[in-house]
């Protein structure tokens, strides 16, 4: 079956679709391949082609392991996932998604061979792709080191270039496993909508560079009120998404949602002026308000909405979903 992708600068969804977005790949400067669950080539686009030596569609159906990929590389990057990991890690097509399917970052520096059996090092950036209903269909690899020409079709990135924070995309990920884990454990996993109040009225007043002075102060405090194992997101606008994991209580993501509420609502000093934020949180929590991100986020944007009109309301929790 023939997959093609789109590649959302802003969101990094990868998604089947249509011919508009096969043109888009076909357009990158640089190696961008499909491959199935089973490590297979389902798509190369032309730079990529030419970079690697083989004729158009000479790869398709082709597993990459043992074509492009030597089996040395695989048993060292297997190797090296395990320590990383601690875990076992078959040295066959799982090297692609190991990181991916525990909700992780995969750059890494693989050494690709060409038709002619040269070397070639080149750094892959490594993210899932879905099929329209979500569901995981295989993995799309992307070159990523240097810097892409200023006109390049497509910007290829995990973390927004504002505020150094994850993508929706790679959160979307990370949801999804922690959301697994959570099921097997019989834990909740908490999802937090942040909000600046009044953020789109703030940057007319004062100018966009200062909304962006905001955005990088509010990125960094949410980043330190959570732990570790936690993630968050940058929304459109003035809003963030927080995940928080390993919860057995939805009091446990109330109370951090307070202290959210209370760390981003502090003065922000921008060397310009000094900006007295407004945070609002809106609380949803898996299983109890939803059982995937999309629904929890609506159901915290539901319950963000409630404290309306009311100053003195800074964190509102979902409503009980009726079963």
């Amino acid at each position: 079956m023939n997959r093609t992708a789109l590649i959302d600068p802003q969101s990094l969804t990868w998604l089947e679709l249509g011919e508009a977005q096969r043109l888009l790949i076909q357009q990158f400067p640089r190696l961008a391949f499909g491959l199935d669950l089973d490590g297979r080539v389902l798509w190369i686009n032309p730079a990529g082609e030419r970079a690697l030596g083989f004729e158009p569609g000479e790869l398709k159906d082709k597993p990459l392991i043992g074509t492009v990929l030597r089996r040395e590389e695989i048993e060292a990057r297997a190797a090296m996932l395990a320590r990383e990991l601690d875990a076992r890690v078959p040295a066959d097509a799982s090297v692609f998604s190991a990181r991916l399917r525990r909700g992780l970052v995969d750059e890494h520096a693989w050494v690709l061979r060409t038709k002619d059996g040269e070397p070639r090092t080149v750094n892959l950036s490594l993210g899932t792709l879905r099929a329209a209903s979500g569901s995981v269909v295989g993995l799309l690899a992307v070159e990523c080191e240097g810097q892409l020409p200023p006109d390049a079709p497509l910007a290829l990135t995990h973390h927004d270039s504002l505020t150094g924070l994850p993508t929706r995309a790679v959160l979307q990920d990370r949801a999804e496993m922690a959301m697994q884990r959570a099921a097997r454990a019989q834990t909740k996993v908490g999802v937090l909508l942040v909000e600046l109040h009044g953020f789109e009225q703030l940057c007319e007043q004062h100018g966009a560079s200062i909304g962006d002075d905001l955005l990088r102060a509010t990125a960094g405090r949410l980043h330190f009120e959570l732990r570790k194992t936690d993630s968050a997101a940058r929304m459109p606008g003035g809003q963030f998404v927080a995940m928080l994991v390993d919860l057995h209580q939805v009091d446990e993501a109330e109370r951090v949602a307070h202290k959210i509420a209370a760390a981003l609502s502090n003065p922000v000093n921008t060397g310009v002026e000094v900006i007295k934020p407004r945070c609002r949180v809106g609380v949803a929590v898996y299983p109890d308000h939803g059982d995937q991100l999309l629904p929890l986020m609506e159901a915290a944007n539901q319950a963000l909405r409630t404290t309306d009109g009311q100053s003195e309301l800074s964190v509102a929790v979902a409503a009980p979903v009726s079963r």
